[in-house]
């Protein structure tokens, strides 16, 4: 066996590279780093790094970041002897890899024989983040949601301009840990469902003729863990199994409650930005259809179906299309999550309603967006354009940076040709 160029040789990140990238990046053989890789090789096996002599800590909420990090073996990946200098708890934090910084350099090293001897000694800098401690117990949550059971209601059948009921669960983000976490969320959400039903009851004792219920899933139940902003993976609650399961769940446990209230409901799913999957760099890599919201979707149909009392919803579940389309109670109405939308909404909006009226021979006359987390309606003149709200525990560094933030609501109205603007009744619940 020949000697080992990849065991003498560190660069950051190289273990986490393929043998193709790590060859290039090291000037060496795919073969060779194959061997090494293998055990087939002849180089030394790698010493731990020692716990370093020099260095300098700044500690803060969030993390912090070290800096003159002297050892005389390189850090591969373990950092837990740079903690325990610092008297910190390596399981409580991670060190942020794109922030990793190194320089060597050769040193004069007298040996036991009174030779000299030729060393290498390493400095590091590196930011760290504290780990992300779950305060949400899916457990919990999902017990809670199972034993939970709405208020009975009667039903009620009138006459009269027959309209639908839209209710738009928009940007819930399941997993997003700031302020009170899914706990908090989740709790308003159940709420939430309450005051709809609460509204649609009140409703029908006024004579109105709800003869449709809109469930609307506008996009980002979940939060997602990463690829979408700064340290997501550090600040989530949940992981993304259990964003899904708790999304299944309330979904489900919200349908349950309303649509045995109306005759006919439709539950219609809009692609959305959180929801990407498979995303690296920050950049989704499979197409669009690989989406949490087409799968909660498609969960919830394939779980409805079996139920005698649910098997009647009708659904709208998008594959790759980023607009939802559908008539209620004849009116044309676009939905779609916002994430796609430019710097001039008008422009989109028409161009998206032209690109609807050449291609499906769909002319909107309402649309709704969310996205944006705040209550906005807008008239277009062609059509209106209801901007959805979210139960979600909201944004510190978005309100650090901007000072706006969103009341907490669920949006809904009534869709009809009762009205000349096709919707009345709107309100934030």
């Amino acid at each position: 066996m020949s000697a080992c160029k990849y065991g003498t040789v560190w660069t950051p990140n190289t273990e986490s590279m393929t043998s193709r990238q790590a060859a290039k990046f090291l000037g060496m053989s795919k073969s060779a780093i194959g061997d090494h890789r293998r055990g087939e090789c002849s180089c030394e096996p790698v010493k731990a790094a020692a716990e370093p002599a020099t260095g300098r800590l700044e500690l803060n909420s969030d993390g912090g970041s070290f800096t003159g990090i002297e050892v005389t073996e390189p850090i591969r990946g373990d950092w837990s002897a740079v903690f325990a200098r610092f008297n910190l708890d390596p399981a409580e934090f991670v060190i942020a890899d794109d922030t990793v910084k190194m320089s060597s350099w050769q040193s004069s090293k007298r040996t036991d024989d009174g030779d000299r001897d030729i060393v290498w000694l390493y400095s590091y800098s590196a930011r760290f983040t504290r780990k992300a401690k779950a305060s949400s117990d899916l457990v919990d949550l999902t017990n809670h949601l199972r034993t939970w059971k709405p208020a009975p209601r009667s039903t009620y059948l009138n006459s009269g301009e027959p309209v639908t009921m839209f209710v738009g669960w928009a940007d819930w983000q399941l997993g997003k840990g700031e302020g009170d976490g899914t706990k908090g969320t989740t709790a308003r959400v159940l709420e939430s469902f309450e005051k709809t039903a609460d509204r649609i009851t009140k409703l029908q004792r006024e004579g109105i003729n709800i003869e449709r219920l809109l469930i609307a899933n506008m996009g980002d139940h979940t939060e997602a863990v990463t690829g979408h902003y700064t340290s997501q993976t550090y600040s989530v609650d949940l992981n993304q199994r259990d964003q899904l399961n708790l999304a299944i769940e309330l979904n489900l446990t919200g349908i349950k409650t309303l649509a045995p209230l109306v005759q006919n409901t439709t539950y219609a799913a809009c692609l959305c930005n959180h929801g990407q999957w498979q995303r690296l760099a920050g950049k989704q890599i499979t197409d669009d259809a690989d989406n949490s919201t087409g799968f909660i979707a498609d969960t919830l149909k394939t779980v409805c179906d079996l139920h005698p009392d649910l098997a009647h919803i009708d659904w709208q579940i998008p594959r790759d299309e980023m607009i939802t389309t559908g008539t209620f109670s004849g009116i044309n109405v676009a939905m779609g999550h916002g994430h796609k939308i430019g710097s001039n909404e008008e422009t989109w909006l028409s161009k998206q309603a032209s690109w609807l009226q050449v291609t499906q021979d769909f002319r909107p006359h309402l649309w709704f967006t969310a996205h944006r987390h705040t209550a906005s309606v807008t008239d277009y003149g062609p059509y209106h354009r209801i901007q959805c709200t979210t139960e979600d525990p909201g944004s510190k560094s978005f309100t650090d940076g901007t000072g706006k933030f969103s009341t907490r609501g669920t949006t809904t109205a009534l869709i009809g040709r009762h009205s000349p603007r096709s919707f009345s009744h709107y309100e934030v619940l």
